[in-house]
């Protein structure tokens, strides 16, 4: 308990730093989707509450995915961009016009779904800017916010047997909807090529 005190007073120390570092790492983790988006969102909303943490969380996430589509967007017509169109990415482009904001706006709310090959899908796909950012802002604020409400109290989660039931639940759940769009995705891969 003792080096979780520590950090907070360093991050006490160093209020004004830690919000970079924060801001700054959830940006990167649009870029690199390696790096672990929900234990970055929780150690925010832990360090620095459960508001604070949700809107450093938010605005960096959602300024780095940002950030990616218009980059894609901008050199998608450049011959290196070929590379990055794989199978999945011409999936994900191809079933993503089709279903249009409603599955944007659950892409970036279910933290089980890639949501590196949705942005560079869209950028690729020409999706229109607007469109794109209004699902984005409004997905990533709903998981955020989960996400926020478990990690401004993570010890109190674990201790207690409801909250984490309701976390249980949650996950579930959000893992069932990322399946369920996957499985969507395949069997619109399956139909396409059945077309042709």
């Amino acid at each position: 308990m003792e080096y979780i005190q520590n950090i907070y007073n360093i991050v006490n120390d160093y209020w004004l730093l830690s919000i970079i570092v924060g801001l700054t790492s959830v940006f990167v983790e649009s870029f690199l989707p390696i790096l672990p988006l929900v234990a970055i969102v929780t150690a925010n909303a832990a360090l620095f509450g459960m508001y604070q943490g949700l809107i450093i969380s938010w605005i960096g996430s959602t300024a780095g995915t940002i950030c990616l589509f218009l980059i894609v967007k901008k050199i998608s017509n450049k011959k290196f961009i070929k590379l990055l169109k794989n199978e999945k990415v011409e999936k994900a482009i191809d079933w993503v016009e089709e279903k249009g904001f409603m599955l944007l706006f659950f892409a970036y709310a279910c933290p089980f779904l890639p949501a590196c090959v949705v942005t560079i899908s869209q950028g690729l796909a020409k999706r229109h800017t607007t469109d794109f950012i209004s699902a984005v802002v409004a997905g990533k604020l709903v998981m955020f916010f989960i996400v926020s409400y478990i990690g401004k109290d993570i010890v109190g989660f674990i201790t207690n047997p409801l909250k984490v039931l309701t976390l249980v639940l949650i996950i579930f759940v959000a893992w069932k909807i990322g399946n369920k769009l996957n499985k969507d995705l395949d069997n619109f891969e399956k139909k396409r090529m059945n077309e042709e």
